[in-house]
């Protein structure tokens, strides 16, 4: 039936995702089908045509079959005569139509009127020499053959004399081969040769088409031309695609049904057929099925991923306790380290956490020192670390050590310094080494006290304190702590603003330049992917090389409550959902800011613990969130400081870049534009992917999907979408 593109016998919107599908090249299966106004080409007419079926304005026509033949005789022309006539043609009879390539052949396309259709003719080929003029060459073909839905393809071989066709395909599905192997191969291909030369594709052979999932069973589908299984005995040969391996299978082999092949790990095999075989729960190419993305962890240190917790805004109670509770939900999600922001008892009067009165005691609010390490010992329970936000510039201007330790303050005309004119706080000297001591024992306490794991240090790009003191200070801390891996975060954008840290000793800075000044920048009206490109091109090439790694994030406290406040959807509009997909896979460690990971879009005031929302979600973000989580973990590619290469789009608001480490390759796709677009993209790793996400989908959950590429591939997102595949 016209318009039945996915072959169910019905008419419906799946036929139109179908058609978008061939269009895209994720869907090789339906491309004949798909041509729904029989032009030999899937265009955006084709879907037009199908919504006129769909809304009754278009009578849907029988599928007819069209005849195709190649010329292996060198006849130059073609034609096609019926008899008999019965009013059909006269001769020479139908000029082709026009040329089309299949499996590597080319084909003249002949268009049959309806009296074709439906009864048994006689078929005669010819060189159309009756007006082309020269000599006539022409050759019996089906006789009594009936024509239907189902095209059919043939070509005509030999010399004047000699004369012969042969059906390369009658318009019924091939048989498929599948395979189930056990050995440790990461490619396969299939070889078929017959008389010391290949059936069809030359050495390495066909290429395995998709996966399949039957019975729990992961088996490699090979749908071959048909040339493979209408040659009888041919010789079998398993490769995995000239990587060195190959294993002798059939000879003389000639299969005509769907045959399953199972090899052993000692390259055993046993070849049966669809009767044999078990019929489970068959997972087609393209088809989505779910994506368990939940629990996973880094692959190396160079996976992870950071989360800043204020314990006050976490849980509606705001006690250690109480977030120690929800800490299965974080390992969950897949977070590696917990960074908490200041536990330290508050003064200076207007109740910023980063005005301690006691380096050395935990904000009462929050609960006692034991039941800090009781929170760190869950965390370690579960693979997580804890840092804890230390202040090593300043203490508020009530701290115990303004009356106990005057000296350990920088002095002005007798009087205690501000630094940066903030009024709550006093500015500690760095000049004085027992200053410098009492900080460290400071810092030993947490990890004696509590088992904390390191620190994210604020303001270090002070002018006040010297890159010395930290050059000499890390290597204490990581020394002391033994076998225990300690983690310093440095607040200070290294690259840009404080070289004086650059070798001291920190494993990530802020890539704030980034966020701020390019993220940020490009905000919620930003559409050009060219733009964006820049940022990040820019981003690479300073980050590359460095002794420790970037921090990447698109908000955190400051961001979000400092200077009036900003919401993720204030400071990025719809360009939120990409630019989160951007900063997890572009390059650097990703930062969650606690509620972010639902798409929860208050302004949190740290000052007084404002309480987080958690029933107010955003499915989209939260899915997408939990998706690149995973990805982070999972893929090789994505490690911290792998190579990024930016990748040709034929749209100017759709950016592509491919990241890839060893055989691992992911391919990032970004609509940044306000509609939706399609995009043709160029220098794809061709061959078979899995698409982790879609921002078309993923608000209704996280599910995978099996695609093929090739190296330029065209692709439909919606307006601001994002998609992500992984080479197989």
């Amino acid at each position: 039936m016209q318009g039945d593109v996915n072959g169910d016998g019905n008419v419906t919107a799946a036929d139109v995702t179908a058609i978008y599908d061939v269009m895209l090249g994720t869907d090789v299966t339906h491309e004949a089908t798909a041509d729904v106004n029989n032009d030999n080409v899937v265009t955006a007419a084709d879907i037009t045509l199908l919504y006129d079926i769909l809304l009754g304005n278009v009578a849907p026509e029988p599928k007819r079959g069209k005849i195709f033949i190649s010329d292996n005789a060198s006849w130059g022309d073609m034609a096609l005569y019926a008899w008999p006539e019965q009013g059909l043609s006269s001769w020479p009879g139908i000029h082709h139509s026009g040329t089309v390539e299949k499996d590597g052949k080319t084909y003249y396309r002949f268009d049959l009127s309806d009296g074709y259709y439906g009864r048994a003719i006689n078929y005669i080929a010819n060189n159309y020499a009756a007006v082309n003029g020269g000599t006539n060459r022409q050759l019996d073909l089906m006789s009594d053959y009936t024509m239907g839905e189902n095209d059919i393809y043939l070509t005509i071989s030999g010399s004047a004399g000699s004369y012969s066709y042969e059906i390369d395909d009658d318009g019924t599905p091939p048989p498929v081969v599948y395979l189930h192997s056990e050995l440790a191969w990461n490619d396969y291909c299939l070889y078929l040769w017959k008389n010391a030369a290949p059936v069809s594709a030359a050495w390495p052979g066909e290429h395995y088409t998709s996966t399949k999932s039957i019975d729990g069973e992961l088996w490699h589908v090979f749908e071959l031309p048909k040339v493979y299984y209408t040659t009888a005995g041919t010789n079998w040969i398993l490769n995995n695609n000239n990587n060195g391996n190959q294993l002798d299978l059939m000879q003389d082999f000639a299969y005509s049904k769907d045959i399953f092949i199972r090899v052993a790990p000692d390259g055993s095999y046993t070849v049966a057929d669809a009767s044999s075989q078990p019929t489970g729960d068959v997972v087609t190419p393209g088809q989505a099925r779910p994506l368990d993305v939940t629990g996973t962890t880094a692959l190396t240190a160079k996976h992870r991923v950071i989360y800043e917790m204020n314990v006050g805004s976490f849980t509606s109670a705001g006690t250690f306790a109480a977030a120690q509770a929800r800490l299965d939900e974080l390992r969950s999600l897949g977070i590696d380290i917990v960074w908490l922001m200041p536990i330290y008892p508050r003064g200076g009067g207007i109740n910023s956490p980063y005005a301690a009165t006691n380096f050395k005691a935990t904000n009462p609010s929050y609960g006692t020192i034991a039941q800090l390490k009781s929170f760190v010992d869950r965390a370690h329970e579960l693979g997580m670390e804890v840092i804890l936000d230390w202040v090593p510039n300043h203490t508020a201007t009530n701290a115990v050590w303004v009356t106990e330790h005057p000296e350990f303050y920088t002095t002005q005309n007798g009087q205690m310094v501000h630094p940066n004119n903030y009024g709550d706080v006093y500015q500690l000297n760095y000049d004085n080494a027992a200053l410098r001591e009492a900080m460290n024992d400071c810092l030993r306490f947490w990890i004696d006290q509590a088992g904390i794991d390191g620190y994210r240090c604020d303001y270090v790009s002070s002018p006040a304190i010297p890159g010395s003191y930290w050059a000499s200070t890390i290597p204490m801390l990581r020394s002391y702590a033994g076998s225990k891996a300690i983690t310093m975060v440095a607040e200070a954008d290294i690259v840009h603003d404080a070289t004086k840290l650059m070798n001291v000793g920190f494993d990530y800075d802020y890539a704030w330049n980034f966020q701020g000044s390019k993220l940020e920048r490009f905000g919620p009206s930003g559409t050009s992917a060219t733009t964006l490109q820049g940022y990040c091109q820019s981003f690479i090439n300073e980050s590359q090389g460095k002794s420790f790694d970037r921090m990447t994030y698109l908000t955190n406290h400051d961001q979000n409550y400092n200077d009036g406040g900003k919401t993720l959807q204030q400071m990025y509009g719809a360009n939120k959902y990409a630019l989160t997909t951007l900063y997890f896979t572009i390059y650097g460690m990703p930062l969650l800011y606690n509620g972010q990971e639902v798409g929860n879009d208050q302004i949190l005031d740290y000052f007084h613990d404002t309480k987080i929302n958690w029933s107010s979600t955003d499915p989209k973000m939260q899915n997408t969130i939990a998706t690149l989580v995973a990805l982070r973990h999972t893929q090789p590619a994505l490690a911290c400081g792998t190579a990024t290469t930016f990748l040709a789009s034929s749209n100017g608001n759709v950016m592509a870049f491919a990241k890839t480490s060893g055989d691992n390759t992911v391919l990032v796709l970004l609509n940044l534009g306000n509609t939706s677009a399609t995009a043709t993209i160029s220098g794809i790793a061709a061959g078979d992917y899995t698409q982790w996400l879609d921002s078309s989908t993923i608000a209704a959950g996280t599910t995978q999907a099996d695609v093929t590429l090739s190296a330029t591939s065209t692709f439909n997102l919606d307006a601001k979408g994002y998609r992500i595949f992984v080479k197989k």
